[in-house]
């Protein structure tokens, strides 16, 4: 079983809730490896086999959360609207479009890490993270659309991706390992989405 209808009677809601809130929560403090059933059921309140009947597997209730997260990230950016829109300059639209995505990254960052690391032996959630990273990346793309005619690049389509995956793979690699995995120079979070914003905007404008 790789997913889970969420039940439609109100107490039973309630309790998929609590189990799914409950397992994001221990996600983000002991990783998967350290998530247990019987830990989610005791903080949730729902017993193990109430559990086991819903989701059949711990596996199946990580791809829950995950599958919950990923929706829950791509509503918050749609809630948001379009990060360019006070922008005055090309230059201006592509250090916020880049610290809109850096910014939903962060706010996910200890329940992201857990998955990013899941994803390398969970084809179900490596899948469904593609899926969300592709919505994301078109997003990025999408809003800058509009000040491609400042790009000086011969092809401003492949460009505006090249700057896309600079960005998202930077990000990620930092959500995953830590500021100082590839480099012994730690540079904050903010500096460093600072810093990719210059980059995007020196690689597409000049």
């Amino acid at each position: 079983m790789t997913t889970v209808r969420p039940p439609k009677q109100r107490r039973s809601r309630e309790s998929y809730e609590r189990v799914l809130d409950t397992a994001h929560a221990l996600l983000e403090e002991n990783g998967f490896e350290g998530l247990t059933v019987q830990e989610v059921a005791a903080r949730s309140g729902v017993s193990v086999g109430a559990i086991y009947e819903r989701f059949g597997n711990k596996e199946t209730l990580l791809r829950a959360v995950h599958a919950r997260l990923m929706e829950a990230m791509l509503e918050a950016d749609e809630r948001a609207g379009d990060p360019t829109e006070g922008a005055e300059t090309a230059g201006e639209a592509i250090a916020d479009a880049v610290a809109a995505m850096a910014r939903t990254m962060n706010n996910n960052r200890k329940a992201l890490r857990a998955f990013m690391h899941l994803g390398a032996v969970d084809e179900v959630i490596s899948s469904r993270g593609s899926e969300a990273s592709i919505a994301v990346s078109k997003g990025f793309k999408r809003s800058l659309a509009p000040w491609a005619v400042d790009f000086r690049h011969t092809d401003p389509d492949v460009a505006l991706d090249v700057a896309f995956r600079i960005v998202y793979s930077t990000l990620a690699r930092q959500v995953m390992y830590g500021p100082v995995f590839e480099s012994d120079r730690r540079i904050s979070w903010k500096r460093l989405v600072d810093e990719l914003g210059t980059a995007c905007a020196a690689y597409l404008l000049n």
